[in-house]
């Protein structure tokens, strides 16, 4: 595709591994990957919502789910052998296995992988995700995987309404996450899918910057992230309007996303009041100390995030092998199928409730697994493959998003939320795709596969 006013062009980047050697089989393990995604989606809704009797029955086939996305990252190691993230993955489960073995006194095997499976399945999540995308069946697989998104955002409208309506503003309101929570996870996952959609659907021709006409009807999809007490909102919607309307080459386009930016920002400020408290609480210094580092544990709050960290680092006393390996993974496994560890028993008041991505990363498996992820999920942005401005404005708010994650959340482990982002970095990494080059090859594509259908 060639961007005119940007003298950019987009050629699809050299698939360095091969396809299977049966064509219909990827575009089977692509239907089997979407279906598993679409049932992640809607477990935590169905499971405290729809048939909460039915819990239990539902993780177990969440597990069974887990197998399966394993199973197939598995068989797409070989393939992807040049892929950042097999080797990331390769020196994640190496490094797994020395601290099993540091901390096999504490945990048995069962619970170590019970421990393990979150995080592997972000690594499994990346390698199928890339995977599926370098085969022969690249535009079936981004263009169906977009169909689910669209649905997946707006299903959350109607959803969150009716949790709002029964819970109020609060964690109640997580979507299809269901009323246990997902708030924050939902609301960051709703701005990232909103980005990609401006970039897939609202940029101009030339890709150098958005359509006045198209961004509002995208903007609606973040209804959601207005009436569920999510804080970071403020920090997200912020960055967001700042790419959105940043462009250096069209200072008049500019102003009118900036005053579309500033409605938003208006919007969500007046729900938030209506709905919670006054936002400017939340700047207040004293209220940013309580929120994140300050012990509220003795009048009944929740264990702030970073203090997490600080009784993290004093339990593993200077001890190199902790520093290095963690305290074993076992430490926040249990609790709904297996039993909970003795450890995880004892620092019940730590390893639960709002914990970051850094601290379970860091506990678990030490600062060689903290490595290891950090460089899995932020090794897709050196690209070789040219971009134009709205996706590198994509670029930098994934970036930012995920960045988030491990000093406000672990979102990166949820099944959903590590799947679509997974999903966004390659598409961005191989420099993205337009709807008009994607309704040009779809035709070719569909008469050249050997399975198509007729």
């Amino acid at each position: 595709m060639l961007c005119n006013g940007a003298n950019i062009v987009l050629r699809w980047p050299v698939v360095c591994c091969p396809a299977p050697n049966n064509p219909g089989s990827m575009k089977f393990f692509i239907r089997l990957f979407l279906a598993i995604l679409i049932f992640y989606s809607v477990a935590g809704m169905f499971a405290t919502m729809i048939v909460p009797g039915q819990e239990k029955n539902i993780r177990l086939m969440s597990v069974v789910c887990d197998g399966i996305l394993l199973g197939m990252a598995l068989l797409a190691l070989w393939r992807q052998r040049h892929f950042y993230g097999v080797w990331a993955f390769l020196v994640f489960l190496l490094s797994s296995t020395l601290t099993f073995l540091y901390t096999s006194d504490r945990f048995g095997f069962v619970e170590h992988l019970n421990g393990l499976r979150d995080s592997v399945c972000f690594f499994g999540a990346l390698v199928v995700v890339n995977d599926l995308y370098q085969s022969e069946y690249r535009d079936y697989f981004v263009r169906r995987f977009t169909q689910v998104l669209i649905v997946f955002a707006l299903l959350q409208i109607p959803v969150s309404i009716v949790q709002f309506i029964q819970y109020g503003a609060g964690d109640g309101v997580g979507g299809t996450y269901g009323t246990a929570g997902g708030s924050g996870y939902i609301t960051q996952l709703l701005f990232i899918i909103c980005f990609y959609f401006a970039v897939r659907f609202g940029s101009l021709e030339d890709g150098t910057s958005f359509s006045l006409k198209r961004l509002p009807f995208l903007l609606f999809i973040l209804l959601p992230c207005a009436i569920n007490e999510t804080k970071i909102s403020f920090v997200l919607l912020a960055v967001f309007t700042i790419l959105v309307a940043g462009s250096r080459r069209r200072i008049l386009r500019t102003l009118p996303l900036l005053v579309l930016g500033g409605v938003l920002v208006f919007l969500f400020n007046y729900f938030y009041t209506s709905t919670v408290e006054d936002t400017r609480n939340i700047l207040d210094v004293d209220f940013i100390e309580k929120y994140l580092v300050t012990n509220q544990t003795e009048t009944g709050g929740d264990l702030p995030r970073f203090q997490r960290v600080l009784l993290m680092l004093k339990m593993m006393g200077g001890d190199t092998g902790s520093l290095l390996l963690g305290m074993g993974y076992g430490v926040m496994g249990g609790g709904n199928i297996m039993g909970v560890s003795r450890l995880g028993r004892a620092l019940y008041y730590l390893v639960t409730g709002s914990r970051i991505l850094l601290f379970r990363v860091w506990m678990q498996g030490g600062l060689i697994a903290v490595m290891a992820m950090g460089f899995a999920m932020f090794a897709w942005m050196r690209s070789r493959v040219p971009q134009y401005p709205t996706l590198r404005k994509l670029r930098w708010y994934l970036a930012f998003g995920i960045l988030i994650v491990w000093v406000y959340n672990e979102a990166m482990l949820d099944r959903v939320f590590g799947i679509i982002t997974s999903f966004i970095m390659i598409w961005t990494r191989e420099g993205g795709i337009t709807p008009e080059t994607e309704a040009e090859q779809e035709l070719d594509t569909e008469e050249s596969t050997p399975d198509a259908e007729t």
